[in-house]
């Protein structure tokens, strides 16, 4: 059943997002990302997935805030660069990389897409995930993805 189950599941094409933060402090974390979801507009919230088997669950867990990137579906976000070296396991994700941190001390790539800085609202253990549901506390659009 796991097997069909991912097999289904592949077909559903969905957004892609980079997830970063300071973690735990030590350094920081991202991950590619698409689980991402609205949640609430009544607290505005969101939500993401995190694998119990990812290298950095210890950071995630201790994260009290990160920043979601949506990557808009006409850039080919498979292909950014971003994508290749967030998706692998392990290692410093951010070597070479230029970013900046964000009110909150997150690692961020302004300009690169639509992005939530969040606190950390709520962590609920559902199977082999953690959901990480989200306060954005800014919202940032860059010029092309601005709603008329």
């Amino acid at each position: 059943m796991r097997e069909q189950f991912k097999a289904a599941m592949r077909q559903w094409h969905t957004g892609i997002c980079l997830v970063t933060s300071a973690g735990n402090g030590e350094r920081p974390i991202g991950l590619v990302c698409t689980s991402f979801t609205s949640l609430s507009l009544d607290p505005v919230l969101v939500s993401w997935a995190v694998d119990h088997a990812s290298s950095s669950i210890d950071a995630w867990r201790a994260a009290g805030s990160y920043a979601l990137h949506v990557l808009p579906p006409s850039e080919r976000p498979l292909d950014h660069p971003l994508v290749a070296a967030f998706a692998q396991r392990g290692g410093d994700k951010f070597r070479g990389l230029d970013f900046a941190l964000n009110h909150h001390g997150d690692p961020v790539f302004p300009g690169l897409a639509t992005r939530f800085d969040c606190v950390l609202h709520e962590r609920i253990t559902v199977g082999d995930h953690d959901l990480m549901i989200g306060r954005p506390t800014a919202i940032t659009h860059p010029p092309q993805n601005r709603a008329s």
